[in-house]
């Protein structure tokens, strides 16, 4: 991101984006765990729970808080615990986008709690603010083109980050051979390697290609070829 004023601009949009998405009817899911646990593969709630009341409400012959001041009690701490999540859901998506599994895990990290990340992801992902198919692009475009990552290395990546196998189909069925890539790299670090010996050149060639996701036949394949195309590549 860049000049503050540009970061501000982005949060406002993302505020506005927001509140232009009504809320669905709230699920209460105190007393049943953490939420995550009756999630489906995306974090979003799949089932409602049954309201359970706290010890000591109010009752017959109950000297606690009636049950009126004790649910407008719980609504303003969950409305304020909303809230921050939101401030700090906006503050991870203003550096860049993410898919929703790890903004939910960013979340939850920095203590937010699961079922109010959860309500939150369903008003981001209705604003479209998170969407999974969009991040997929995003992110094969960035690693492909602008780090040079493998099919395989970049699959992996998009899966680690709670991509569906869906998306990341769709996202990676245009990338093409891995080879001419491969092949392009090892040719760079040919070039940055010469005046060593051929043993370890090979090594350090395979060693870049490894670390892009280029293993295998492939990284082997366009090490060898870049070194033949060397002049004066000593294999002795």
């Amino acid at each position: 991101m860049g000049e503050p004023d540009d970061r501000q601009s982005l949060l406002d949009s993302l505020q506005r984006a927001i509140d232009a998405v009504p809320e669905s009817p709230r699920v209460d899911v105190r007393g049943v765990g953490d939420a995550h646990s009756a999630a489906g593969p995306t974090g979003a709630l799949s089932v409602e729970a049954p309201a359970v009341e706290a010890p000591g409400a109010g009752g017959a012959g109950g000297d606690g808080p009636s049950g009126e001041e004790s649910d407008e009690a719980d609504s303003g701490g969950e409305d304020q615990a909303f809230g921050e999540a939101t401030k700090r859901a906006y503050a991870i998506l203003a550096l860049r986008d993410h898919s929703r599994a790890e903004l939910r895990q960013k979340l939850v990290r920095k203590g937010c709690e699961a079922h109010i990340v959860d309500r939150l992801l369903t008003r981001l992902d209705a604003a479209g603010l998170v969407d999974d198919a969009r991040f997929a692009e995003q992110f094969v475009r960035s690693q492909r083109e602008g780090r040079g990552k493998s099919l395989s290395a970049i699959t992996r990546a998009l899966r680690d980050k709670g991509v569906s196998d869906e998306h990341v189909r769709t996202a990676t069925e245009e990338l093409g051979d891995d080879f001419p890539l491969a092949l392009a790299a090892a040719r760079k670090k040919a070039a940055g390697t010469r005046g060593l010996a051929h043993d370890v050149r090979l090594r350090r060639t395979l060693g870049l290609l490894a670390r892009r996701g280029f293993g295998g036949s492939v990284g082997r394949r366009a090490a060898e070829q870049a070194l033949a195309e060397e002049p004066g590549d000593d294999r002795d």
